[in-house]
């Protein structure tokens, strides 16, 4: 392990690395996930809202198909915000920033109109103080909400539908922004807007819970992983105040927003960090780019991120159990 680490574990090698998975994701990912679930046709359709911020570019348009009538789809995407059914999205992701959004799994008769002008809350709780929103620019009841781009629910036929979601943005004011922004903004903007789809599609299908098997086994890994980075921060004799700082950050995630499994991501967010400058020192810097260029990719490509990464936390515990087990037995074998 030791000699791997001497011959890949250096800058050049980490720096190529990173390049070369950066040039992945500019040149094959990124065009996919801007297209996501679109035909053909509607990458280019107009659709109900377009026009309604002059000025504005596309910046990407995603959709997916429902087996749901027109008007069950729509009764969802009119009680999207903070203060209604939240977003449908991966809210375990959106509390990690201490947006206090919990999603929905009914529909309320209370919910169901929105009108033009009316501020739809992105985030809530004393932080954002109600500052976090979008403006209802257009509305069509029963097709359309404008939010950031025109959600639009279109009727493929009495039984099936398709949910489109078009984003509008100014033109970055220069190439190297641009390339900024793909790295940085784009990407989340695609995971959460894809599982607001995918949340929407498995509420009107009745399909919410279909994953619960591997749902319960990703759970495991997070909890393992939790243990884990908990053991190697306070049960070593040096070095248990750094886990001080992942601790407070998954308490205040708990006071704010309840959710404990935001609260479970953000103490491993900065416990996988604090474990790595604990046990690597300065030298973990290579490590942590490479982590966090995985970490993207995986947001990215996996449909269920809660899940993708709850599988691989169990099989890295798998590993260093493994790893263990033989160590033990290579010691008291005589």
């Amino acid at each position: 392990m030791n000699a791997f680490l001497r011959k890949y574990y250096n800058p050049w090698t980490v720096l190529a690395t990173v390049v070369l998975l950066l040039g992945i994701y500019l040149s094959a990912l990124y065009g996919w996930m801007n297209h996501w679930g679109l035909t053909s046709a509607e990458a280019s359709m107009s659709l109900p809202g377009d026009g309604t911020q002059p000025g504005m570019g596309i910046t990407s348009t995603r959709g997916v198909t429902i087996h749901a009538p027109a008007s069950a789809v729509w009764m969802w995407v009119v009680q999207l915000g903070q203060d209604r059914a939240g977003f449908y999205s991966n809210d375990w992701l959106e509390n990690l920033v201490l947006s206090d959004i919990h999603n929905s799994d009914s529909i309320r008769p209370e919910w169901q109109h929105r009108s033009v002008g009316e501020a739809i809350l992105g985030a809530g709780g004393a932080i954002y103080q109600r500052t976090s929103f979008w403006p209802t620019l257009a509305y069509e009841d029963g097709k359309m909400l404008y939010l950031w781009g025109p959600i639009v629910v279109l009727p493929a036929d009495s039984q099936t539908s398709r949910l489109l979601i078009r984003t509008y943005a100014a033109p970055p004011p220069s190439a190297l922004v641009g390339i900024l922004k793909a790295l940085t903004y784009d990407w989340m903007h695609f995971v959460m807007e894809r599982g607001l789809l995918l949340g929407i599609k498995a509420r009107a299908e009745g399909t919410l819970d279909a994953d619960w098997i591997p749902q319960a086994v990703a759970d495991l890994g997070w909890i393992a992983a939790t243990v884990g980075v908990a053991a190697i921060l306070f049960f070593r004799r040096r070095g248990w105040w750094w886990g001080l700082i992942p601790l407070a950050y998954a308490a205040a995630i708990l006071a704010i927003t309840a959710d404990f499994w935001s609260a479970v991501a953000g103490f491993l967010w900065w416990g996988i960090i604090a474990v790595g400058f604990l046990l690597l020192g300065k030298s973990w810097w290579k490590g942590l780019a490479l982590a966090t260029i995985l970490v993207m990719l995986v947001f990215v490509i996996a449909p269920q991120p809660h899940i993708a990464f709850g599988m691989i936390f169990l099989v890295i515990a798998a590993a260093f159990l493994g790893t263990g087990a033989v160590r033990r037995q290579a010691i008291i074998r005589p």
